[in-house]
């Protein structure tokens, strides 16, 4: 064996440090933002955390199934307002959002919907249910999980057939949310019988009202045999105490503005909503979203936080199947993503006019025991047919009955009780 001159060696070791280098390069995941338009104030604020918490949980979601993105969620209150809502999703366009997911109220959505266009930027709504969505001037840019309230005043006239009502009173907020489902219900109301009555339409401007008491006087003598709702948590309160204040006991029909348990933190609503029935879209998720969120949150998922989970996933999934962070481009691909998509709030397929082409809705009712009130998933409208379960509908309450429940009537108890009582004292004592 030959060796190895040191000249050798050196030529060798030269040789390697002058010949290209392999350099393993591993190239920084792209950031996203996701923005969301929540109602962290104002008379939706009590829910505002939990379509947020929704919201964190899908751009959670989505960062661990892939890492190309880092997603991230930029939130900013639109004080369920419209004038706020403009100012929140201006706020979102400088941040530098690929999509928006929200708002909420409908009247918040078509006040942000101009400067989404004019900047590009896809909105996809997780609970506006206003039916002039539908129509807004959008060029393709808005989106929605939850269907149109044109529905949802069908299913709400279906419960007004089953309880046979025919003179209803309507109370409601002034926008296009509270006008858009009265004008709904009241279409399919009176297409059931020619009898059918609206007794007195009340409308109200919620950011601005507190007092109810002179719509609530105009409902009672107009002396209807049911009352249809269309408000927010606030309001919704304010106008149950006062109707039970005024002792109007008829059945009341609300909607998904009312259906939820962030009611009961108000003062009274434990006993003036007992008994009041009504629909919602997506009141709960799929069990095992809802197992996911509890698990992350230590509470269950409330009304519309399915859908705001869905909502950033499709952006989420359209950015990634874009492969691009610019908004005209997240927007292209959200009709394919959001065909048969398989969400948490079930499935979804957009239509040509970004709505979702299926409707169906859980019927709740406000059912207290011992002064604690809860929500309780009696029934179902779909595909134009009201389902509900008799052994879960409750028709004891004060509203069905159609009186006030008596402060007396244990009293009367217990004097008869005693009564009967003392007959078989003496009974005895007479041998009898």
């Amino acid at each position: 064996m030959k060796k190895i001159s040191l000249l050798s060696i050196s030529l060798i070791v030269l040789m390697a440090f002058s010949m290209p280098q392999l350099v393993q390069v591993t190239h920084a995941a792209t950031p996203v933002k996701i923005g969301l338009l929540a109602p962290k104030t104002g008379s939706l604020g009590s829910l505002g955390l939990s379509f947020e918490n929704g919201a964190k949980l899908a751009v959670s979601d989505l960062n661990k199934k892939q890492s190309t993105y880092t997603f991230s969620l930029v939130t900013q209150d639109t004080k369920t307002t419209p004038t706020g809502a403009k100012d929140a999703i201006a706020a979102l366009a400088t941040a530098g959002v690929s999509g928006i997911v929200g708002a909420a109220a409908s009247s918040s959505t078509l006040s942000a919907l101009p400067v989404a266009v004019a900047n590009k930027i896809p909105m996809i709504s997780y609970a506006s249910t206003s039916p002039s969505l539908t129509t807004a001037a959008d060029s393709g840019y808005l989106w929605r999980v939850v269907p149109s309230d044109t529905y949802q005043g069908q299913a709400d006239a279906s419960l007004a057939k089953h309880f046979n009502l025919h003179n209803v009173a309507v109370i409601g907020l002034n926008d296009a949310y509270g006008q858009g489902l009265i004008n709904a219900f009241t279409t399919a109301f009176k297409a059931q019988n020619s009898t059918n009555n609206i007794t007195t339409t009340q409308a109200y401007d919620q950011a601005t009202q507190k007092d109810f008491s002179s719509q609530v006087t105009n409902i009672k003598n107009s002396k209807p045999d049911g009352i249809f709702m269309v408000s927010f948590v606030t309001d919704g309160s304010a106008i149950l105490n006062e109707l039970k204040k005024q002792g109007v006991y008829v059945p009341i029909m609300g909607t998904d503005g009312i259906g939820t348990s962030s009611m009961f933190k108000n003062p009274g609503v434990n006993d003036s909503m007992n008994g009041v029935v009504g629909s919602a879209p997506g009141v709960t998720g799929t069990p095992t979203f809802n197992a996911e969120y509890k698990k992350a949150y230590n509470v269950d998922p409330t009304i519309f936080v399915a859908e705001a989970y869905d909502a950033a996933t499709i952006i989420g999934d359209a950015v990634i199947k874009a492969q691009s962070t610019v908004g005209a481009d997240v927007n292209a691909q959200i009709k394919t993503v959001g065909t048969n998509f398989q969400g948490a709030s079930g499935t979804i397929t957009f239509d040509t006019n970004g709505d979702v082409s299926k409707a169906s809705y859980d019927i709740w009712q406000v059912q207290t025991t011992g002064g604690k009130a809860s929500l309780v998933t009696i029934g179902s409208w779909k595909s134009d047919t009201l389902t509900l379960n008799s052994t879960k509908l409750a028709t004891t309450a004060p509203i069905f009955v159609g009186k006030a429940p008596s402060p007396f009537n244990f009293l009367f108890f217990l004097v008869g009780f005693g009564v009967l009582v003392v007959l078989y004292k003496k009974r005895k004592l007479l041998n009898l």
